[in-house]
C-alpha cells in the first residue's frame, strides 16, 4: 500500500524559556549579566530553502549580536543590532541547505554580556507523498512520561527529516492496571493518531512486566505468559497491522538476567511461540518481530541457541542492536554478517531489522563530536543497508536530558526539550539523516564495493541509468567517478549542499572521499578509483586571519590543460603542461569563529567543472594564555604568564586576570601584544605545598580564554651549570670537575642477571647554554649491542630521556628523546612523544663512541630548546635518564636516574634541575 508522509512542520503551541545566561567575567561580578533565553517559533528550527529563517529569543538586553556559521565552520552571516528593533526574532536571509550554528552574545547598556545561540536547519523540499520507503527510523520515546519525551509536535519534525517509522512502546503495566482490563492510555493513542497523521509507521515493543502477574520483569511461566500475551494481542487489536509492525520485547537476552526468566532463550523463545500462534491466529497479516538482541556478553551463542529452539520459526524478521559506540560503524558490519550466517546455517533468508544503533555527543570519555555523530549515523545506516538490512532505526530522535556528562542523555539527532540551545533543535545528525532520506528515497540499493584504503561505496539505481553512489573513506583522498563525457553529475555533501560536475572527455569527475559521505547522482559505471589528479591543502588557520593553501593539479594526458580554481569566494586561473604538475593559491576569507574547518575547492578545466575537492583543518584562537612554574638566576620561584599572539596583527588586551594560592591581581591591563609575538610578565610565588594558579584573558567584545595548571615546589634540585659541550666523544674537562649523577643497579625492575658496575654503571652530567641543553654520559658495559633502528632503539643500548617544562608533575606533556649507536653504524635520534611530533627530532646532536678495550660508551648530546618548547631562561625543568641494556639476547632491563618512561610513564617521577647561569669550572 502507498505510505503518505508529511513534511509539514507545526508551530509550538506554548514556547519553553530556556535559560543561557552566561556570567560577566570575575572582576565585573558585581554588574548582573543581561537575560538572554532562545524561544523558537517553528518546531526545531527547521525550515526549506526559499522559507524565511526566523530564530526566537528574549533579552533584556540593549543590543544583540549574532555570528551564523554553515557546518564546514564557515561564517555565512554576522550582524549586530538594538534588541529593541530586533523585537525577539533574528530573520536571516539563508537559503542554502544545511546545518547551522547561530552563537549570540546580548550586550547590556553597561557592556556586560551574557552568551548564547541555537541551531537551526535548512531543507530542500522533497515530497515524500506517496513513498513507500520504510528503511529510515528512529526511536521516538513519545511513549515515555519523562523529559525524554519530545511531544507530538516532535512527530512532523520527524516526517519532514525523511523518518519513515517511529519505534515506540505502548507499556503493558501502563495499558493493564486493573487486571483482566487492557486500556491504552489516551497519551499512547494520541502519538499513534500524530504519527498516521504525518504518514510515519509505528513500530511498537511488546514489553516488559506488569505487577499484577508476577514481580520479574520478564515473564517465565506458562501462566505468566499468557497474561502478557492477552496484552499482546489487545495491542494488535487496537493498533493492527496497517503500517504497524511490532517488536517482542526489547534486549531479552540482556535485560533483567538475575529474574526468574534468567534472560534466557528458552524462556524468550517460550514467549514468542505464544504470542505468534496467538495474535497470527486473530491478525494473520500481522509482522511481529525479534529478539531485539543486544550485541553484548554471549550474544552469537544466545542467538545461535535462539535459532535451535526455533525461534526463527515465529518472526517474520530478526532484529538487532549493534552498538559499537565510540568506535566508527565499520566495525558493526561483522555483527550484521555474524547473525546472517547464523540465520543461513538454520536455513532461514529472513529481513534483518537494526532497531537501535546510535552515537551519543557530549563530554563523556565514550561520546563523540556532535559532527562525528552525524556521519556515524549516516555511515551506519549505508553499512547496514549494503549488508542487506531492511530498515534501520536510529537510537533516539531527541536527546533525553541536557547533562553533556551523562551519555544516556545524548543520543538524540535533535536538542532535548530544555536544552538552552531550543527546544528540539536540531544536531547536525538530523539535517545528514534528512539528507540521506532525500537521496535515497525509494531508490533500490545495487550493492556495497571497497576502494583504496578504507574506501566504501553504497550504490542504489536512480532508473534511467542513473545511480546513486555514498561514497566515503576513513583515510581521506581524492577519488574518480566514471560518467559520459559531458554527462552531468551532482555532488551532494552530508549537509544537503550539491554541486554539479560535468565529465571530462576522458570520462571522469573528481571528489575528495573522506569520512564524511558524500553522494554521487550520475549515469555513474564501474568502481570508485583513487587518484591524485588533483589535492587541496590548507595551512593551519588563525582566527582573524584569512586561511590560505594550495591546490594540486597533477597532469596525465598528453595535452595541456587551461583550468580555473573556485575558492573562497575567488577564482585563480592557470595551466598545467601535458605530464606537469602545477599549483594555484586559495585564499579563505578571514574570521573571527574557531573550531574545525572544511575547505573547498571546485576545479574547472578547459571550461568544465571536472573537480570538487576538500581539506579539514582547525582554526585556532588568535591569542593564548599559558604560565609555567620558573625560576630567577638566585633559584627564587616565580610564576612566568605568556600571552602569545598568532595572528598578523596586533590584538590589545583588556586585562589578565590571575590567582595563585590566596593571591591574585591583574596583569597586561591596556597592553597591545604584536602581531606573532609573545608578551611574558612574572609573578613571585611562595610554595609551601602542592598548589594551582588560574588565569583569565579579556579582550573588549570577546570571551575570556582561561587557563589553569599544577604548582609543585621544589626543594633540592640537581644542579646544571652553564656549559657548551663539545661534541667528540670525549667528556669535557670542564664538565669532569661537576658532581656526576650515578647510576648503578637503580633499574626497576632491575637488570636481568645484572653483575655489578662491571656489568653496566654509569655517570651522567647535565650543562647547558641559551641554545642547547646538554647531556654528557660515559656507562660501563661489558657488552654492547645495539641491534634496533630508529623508534625501536629502546630494545638496545643507548640513552632515553624524559623532559618537561617546571617542576615534577606540573605538567603532563612529556618529550622523551633516544640516542644509540647501532650496530649498522650511525648514531640514531628518536622521539616518541608528544605522539604527533614523533620521528627523528629536529637540530638533535649527538656523539656517541665505543671503546672496547674499557667496555665504556661515551654519550654527549646536545638537544635545542626550541626542539624541547621549553625556554632556558625559565631555569626550571624535570627530566628522568635511561641507560637500556642489551647483552645481544634482547633487552635485559635498564639503569634509570629518576623514573617516570621505562617502568611507567609519569612526569611525576621525574627529578627537578635547575639551570645555574653560572659557568661549570
Amino acid at each position: 500500500m502507498t505510505r503518505r508522509r508529511s513534511g509539514a512542520v507545526s508551530l509550538l503551541t506554548a514556547g519553553l524559556l530556556l535559560a543561557a545566561v552566561l556570567q560577566s567575567p570575575a572582576h565585573a561580578a558585581t554588574t548582573a549579566a543581561p537575560t538572554l533565553t532562545i524561544t523558537p517559533t517553528t518546531v526545531g528550527n527547521t525550515f526549506t530553502v526559499g522559507q524565511q529563517v526566523k530564530l526566537g529569543f528574549s533579552t533584556d538586553a540593549n543590543t544583540v549580536n549574532w555570528t551564523v556559521r554553515d557546518a564546514s565552520g564557515t561564517e555565512v552571516a554576522k550582524g549586530s543590532a538594538s534588541a529593541a528593533s530586533l523585537n525577539g526574532q533574528l530573520a536571516l536571509s539563508i537559503s542554502t541547505p544545511g546545518w547551522y550554528q547561530t552563537d549570540l552574545t546580548a550586550v547590556g547598556s553597561d557592556g556586560s554580556t551574557a552568551l548564547g545561540g541555537t541551531d537551526f536547519a535548512v531543507l530542500t523540499p522533497h515530497d515524500f507523498s506517496t513513498s513507500t520507503d520504510t528503511r529510515i527510523g528512529v526511536a521516538g520515546a513519545l511513549g515515555f512520561s519523562s523529559a525524554g519525551n519530545p511531544g507530538l509536535e516532535a512527530v512532523p519534525l520527524m516526517a519532514n527529516g525523511g523518518i519513515s517509522t517511529d519505534r515506540d512502546e505502548a507499556f503493558w503495566a501502563a495499558a493493564e492496571t486493573t487486571k483482566g482490563v487492557i486500556q491504552f492510555p489516551q497519551k499512547v493513542k494520541d502519538y499513534k493518531a500524530a504519527l498516521d497523521a504525518n504518514h510515519v509507521d509505528f513500530l511498537n515493543i511488546l514489553d516488559y512486566g506488569n505487577p499484577l502477574y508476577y514481580p520479574d520483569e520478564a515473564p517465565s511461566t506458562d501462566e505468566q505468559r499468557e497474561a502478557f500475551t492477552r496484552y499482546a494481542v489487545a495491542a494488535v487489536d487496537e493498533f493492527g497491522t496497517e503500517h504497524t509492525t511490532y517488536e517482542l520485547w526489547n534486549e531479552w537476552n540482556l535485560r533483567d538476567p538475575n529474574g526468574a526468566a534468567k534472560a534466557s532463550p528458552e524462556n524468550y523463545v517460550a514467549l514468542l511461540k505464544m504470542v505468534s500462534a496467538a495474535v497470527r491466529a486473530k491478525h494473520p497479516d500481522v509482522k511481529l518481530t525479534g529478539p531485539s538482541l543486544a550485541v553484548i556478553n554471549d550474544w552469537q551463542g544466545w542467538f545461535t541457541k535462539f535459532a535451535d529452539l526455533g525461534g526463527l520459526d515465529y518472526v517474520d524478521a530478526v532484529t538487532i542492536h549493534p552498538y559499537v559506540q565510540p568506535l566508527d560503524p565499520e566495525a558493526s558490519v561483522t555483527y550484521m554478517n555474524t547473525i546472517r550466517s547464523i540465520m543461513t546455517a538454520h536455513g532461514s533468508n529472513k529481513p534483518i531489522y537494526v532497531t537501535e544503533q546510535g552515537w551519543a555527543t557530549g563530554t563523556n570519555p565514550s561520546a563523540v563530536s556532535e559532527p562525528a555523530q552525524a556521519r556515524d549515523l549516516v555511515r551506519g545506516q549505508l553499512l547496514s543497508y549494503g549488508a542487506g538490512v531492511a530498515r534501520y532505526s536510529s537510537y533516539n530522535f531527541m536527546d533525553s536530558g541536557t547533562d553533556p556528562s551523562n551519555v544516556e542523555n545524548r543520543f538524540g539527532l535533535v536538542r532535548n526539550r530544555l536544552d538552552a540551545r531550543g527546544a528540539l533543535a536540531p544536531k547536525p545528525s538530523y539535517v545528514a539523516t534528512a539528507v540521506l532520506a532525500r537521496q535515497i528515497d525509494e531508490l533500490p540499493l545495487v550493492g556495497e564495493t571497497r576502494f583504496g584504503t578504507n574506501g566504501y561505496d553504497v550504490s542504489f539505481d536512480a532508473g534511467g541509468g542513473q545511480s546513486v553512489h555514498a561514497v566515503w573513506s576513513a583515510t581521506p583522498g581524492v577519488v574518480a567517478a566514471t560518467a559520459p563525457a559531458g554527462s552531468t553529475v551532482q555532488v551532494t555533501n552530508l549537509y544537503g549542499v550539491t554541486t554539479p560536475l560535468t565529465a571530462d572527455a576522458g570520462g571522469h569527475v573528481w571528489v575528495t572521499a573522506g569520512p564524511d559521505p558524500v553522494y554521487l547522482r550520475g549515469a555513474i559505471t564501474g568502481p570508485m578509483l583513487p587518484s591524485s589528479r588533483f589535492a587541496l591543502s590548507v595551512s593551519p588557520e588563525i582566527a582573524g586571519d584569512p586561511a590560505t593553501g594550495t591546490l594540486t593539479f597533477t597532469n596525465p594526458d598528453a595535452v595541456t590543460h587551461a583550468f580555473t580554481v573556485s575558492a573562497g569566494g575567488a577564482d585563480t586561473n592557470g595551466s598545467v603542461a601535458a605530464g606537469a604538475t602545477a599549483t594555484a593559491p586559495v585564499s579563505y576569507p578571514a574570521q573571527d569563529s574557531i573550531g574545525a574547518r572544511t575547505y573547498s575547492a571546485k576545479v574547472t578545466v578547459d571550461g568544465q567543472a571536472v573537480a570538487l575537492v576538500s581539506a579539514t583543518g582547525t582554526a585556532t584562537p588568535p591569542l593564548s594564555v599559558t604560565a609555567s612554574h620558573v625560576v630567577n638566576g638566585s633559584g627564587k620561584d616565580l610564576l612566568r604568564f605568556r600571552v602569545t599572539n598568532a595572528s598578523s596583527h596586533a590584538l590589545k588586551l583588556a586585562g589578565l586576570d590571575w590567582v595563585s594560592g590566596t593571591s591574585s591581581g591583574t596583569l597586561l591591563a591596556g597592553c597591545t601584544v604584536g602581531a606573532n609575538s609573545t608578551r611574558e610578565v612574572d609573578v613571585p610565588i611562595t610554595l609551601s605545598g602542592p598548589s594551582t594558579w588560574s588565569a583569565s584573558l579579556r579582550r573588549a567584545g570577546e570571551p575570556a580564554i582561561a587557563a589553569s595548571g599544577q604548582l609543585v615546589p621544589v626543594s633540592a634540585p640537581t644542579i646544571a651549570k652553564r656549559h657548551t659541550v663539545k661534541l667528540d666523544g670525549v667528556i669535557d674537562p670542564a664538565v669532569a670537575r661537576q658532581p656526576a649523577i650515578a647510576l648503578e643497579g637503580t633499574g626497576t625492575p632491575p637488570v636481568t642477571g645484572w653483575g655489578g658496575p662491571s656489568d653496566l654503571s654509569g655517570s651522567l652530567w647535565l650543562t647547558h647554554d641559551d641554545k642547547n641543553l646538554y647531556l654528557s654520559a660515559k656507562v660501563t658495559d661489558d657488552v654492547f649491542s645495539q641491534p634496533n633502528r630508529a623508534g625501536n632503539i629502546w630494545g638496545g643500548d643507548g640513552l632515553q630521556l624524559g623532559m618537561t617544562a617546571g617542576a615534577p608533575g606540573e605538567t603532563t606533556q612529556t618529550q622523551e628523546i633516544g640516542v644509540a649507536l647501532t650496530d649498522a653504524g650511525p648514531v640514531d635520534t628518536w622521539r616518541w612523544t608528544p605522539t604527533t611530533q614523533a620521528g627523528v627530532p629536529p637540530g638533535v646532536q649527538a656523539k656517541v663512541v665505543r671503546d672496547e678495550t674499557a667496555h665504556t660508551t661515551t654519550y654527549e648530546i646536545a638537544i635545542p630548546w626550541s626542539t624541547l618548547g621549553f625556554a632556558a631562561k625559565d631555569r626550571l625543568l624535570s627530566t628522568t635518564v635511561v641507560i637500556n641494556e642489551n647483552d645481544g639476547t634482547g633487552r635485559r632491563g635498564w639503569l634509570t636516574w629518576g623514573k617516570g618512561v621505562a617502568e611507567t610513564k609519569n612526569p611525576a617521577l621525574f627529578n627537578a634541575v635547575r639551570l645555574d647561569p653560572a659557568a661549570a669550572r
